[in-house]
């Protein structure tokens, strides 16, 4: 799993229609989809870089006579040219490899090199190695430095220092994983020195630039490549029309660029620099890559695609299709409720295979409730659920078409395993589950392809005596427990299915209190109103809506948690 995202769950078929069309600037075939090439010239940078000069891919989307699969071949301008990283000692100003840029006819480079090999390494007096590279460059550029395509146990810094060797700017992991990636705009003309390195536990960076045996000590060593560029930053922008429900992907094969999704309103739905879909099941049509992601159309209109953070040729591969439920011939999606536990197999959510798991039963005493108050926690956890994922999708008009069968094990037998079933086990701990997370699904689905899957709320850390996940830090005698116990259940519920209709998590510490909120603020995600107190009047009704991403994901944007439910949730055609 890329190390910048993280399931934060703690305390929580489509159909592609392929058809030969000709117009202009692609190509297409019936196997492979659309081949688009970018109309800007691959050395030229500026002619496709906003929104109003955007290149529109007409023949892709869903409509009659359009074809669901495209690819783009396009140019970031200036493609790097590869130089050697040059002989050691190149770990101070005065030794710094020459890159050309600026003097050799270059704009963009990249080399590759190796921490750690030179004299002050760990194989000289360890002070640390250091990697200079000169740059010259004209005041209004962007000087561009990344490490991203390094190896992913090298832990790499980078930094900008002028000639006088004043640090200017550094990052450290800012880019894919452990890489350093910073821009940095050039107030005058003159020499530049970029400089790469690895993390080191005191200080960074050398005491004196211009002294390669200055370092605080050794630090991190590894493989690494590094591309540098001084030169206008070139951003190409790509229209696509699609219709209300349509599940539009995107992938790059590069890492270290940048896709965003931009509304008919000129709003970032969303942007990420990373690989958004390792959630994403195995049926799902949305493509893959080292940068990718997925949304949802909320209404029909021109969308905007832009490719940019990167130098040099890419691919961009797109896919729009409807709904998988939408396009399922044998029926709505079901959800079995199971509060029984029992023999589960977690293995398909990371845990440790077949596992027998407490039921909500074992749980209830904790939070002062007896068995004879199951029936009415679960009625109370049954409703808010459908008021989540049924009526309030229904009723908010978003698709016309929801459909969505609820069942649980109280009340019904148990389909699961069935076509079209997927399940949510209410019950269990990390020590019979063997995973460390209150809430966890199966996949993160945009557009719901995979209709027979598993997620988990776990009970243990819900129903502890104290602690901010606990329920029990919000009774007192004041409290109607099983209403705020079966509102608590129902809403973590609704969450694990969001996930498995497709929602990623949405930010917890701001203003907005969504159902995919992840990990902080947990009164507010329980529905606990201003007095502080759970199972009082003004205990807040909390829902899908449209919120933020969580910083955790590395995702930017706001999510329509409430249009992603409602299309995930779409009755066959």
């Amino acid at each position: 799993m890329n190390p910048r995202i993280r399931r934060t769950l703690l305390a929580t078929s489509a159909v592609v229609v392929a058809v030969a069309v000709s117009v202009q600037g692609a190509s297409a075939s019936t196997t492979s989809g659309l081949n688009y090439n970018e109309n800007e010239a691959a050395a030229a940078a500026g002619q496709n870089d906003t929104i109003a000069k955007q290149q529109n891919l007409g023949a892709f989307g869903t409509g009659y006579g359009k074809t669901g699969t495209a690819t783009v071949h396009g140019t970031l301008s200036p493609a790097p040219v590869a130089i050697a990283a040059g002989d050691e000692d190149n770990g101070s100003i005065p030794l710094a490899t020459a890159t050309g840029i600026g003097t050799g006819g270059r704009k963009a480079i990249t080399a590759t090199g190796q921490l750690g090999d030179g004299p002050h390494g760990a194989l000289g007096d360890k002070t640390g190695d250091f990697d200079f590279y000169k740059v010259t460059g004209v005041a209004g550029q962007t000087l561009t430095v990344s490490t991203d395509g390094s190896l992913a146990s090298t832990n790499t810094v980078v930094a900008v220092y002028n000639a006088a060797g004043q640090l200017l700017a550094s990052d450290d992991d800012g880019g894919f994983g452990l890489q350093g990636k910073l821009a940095y705009r050039l107030t005058a003309g003159g020499d530049y020195y970029v400089l790469v390195t690895g993390k080191s536990a005191v200080n960074d960076f050398p005491t004196d630039p211009n002294n390669s045996a200055s370092g605080p000590g050794d630090p991190d060593a590894g493989a690494y490549q590094v591309l540098i560029a001084a030169a206008p930053v070139d951003k190409d922008y790509y229209g696509v029309y699609l219709n209300k429900g349509d599940v539009l992907g995107g992938s790059l094969a590069d890492s270290g660029k940048r896709l965003t999704v931009i509304q008919p309103n000129n709003s970032v739905a969303i942007s990420t620099d990373l690989s958004a879909t390792f959630s994403v099941p195995a049926v799902s049509p949305l493509p893959r890559g080292d940068v990718d992601f997925s949304y949802v159309a909320g209404k029909a209109g021109w969308y905007t695609v832009a490719v940019t953070d990167g130098f040099g040729a890419y691919d961009l591969n797109l896919v729009s299709s409807r709904p998988g439920t939408q396009t399922d011939p044998v029926g709505p999606q079901t959800f079995f409720l199971d509060f029984n536990g029992g023999q589960v197999d977690t293995a398909p959510l990371g845990g440790t295979g077949v596992s027998q798991l407490s039921g909500l039963s074992s749980f209830l005493p904790s939070w002062g409730l007896t068995a004879a108050d199951e029936s009415a926690v679960i009625s109370k956890a049954v409703a808010v659920v459908k008021e989540n994922v049924k009526t309030d999708l229904i009723n908010k008009g978003l698709n016309p078409d929801v459909a969505v069968n609820l069942k649980n094990s109280r009340d019904d037998a148990d389909t699961f395993g069935a076509t079209n079933v997927s399940r949510v086990v209410v019950g269990g701990t990390p020590a019979e589950s063997g995973l460390g997370t209150i809430g966890t699904s199966q996949s993160v689905d945009p557009g719901n392809f995979a209709h027979e899957e598993t997620a988990l709320v776990q009970l243990d850390l819900v129903s502890q005596p104290d602690g901010p996940y606990s329920f029990n830090q919000y009774l007192t005698p004041a409290s109607n427990r099983v209403a705020f116990v079966g509102q608590a259940l129902g809403n973590l519920v609704s969450r694990e299915i969001g996930h498995l209709v497709g929602n990623f998590d949405t930010d917890p510490d701001n203003a907005v209190t969504d159902l995919m909120d992840a990990d902080g603020n947990f009164p507010a995600f329980f529905g606990v109103g201003a007095d502080g107190i759970g199972g009082t009047a003004d205990d807040k009704d909390v829902d899908f809506g449209k919120d933020a991403y969580s910083p955790a994901t590395g995702l930017t944007g706001t999510q329509d948690t409430l249009n992603v439910a409602a299309w995930g949730l779409s009755k066959p055609c």
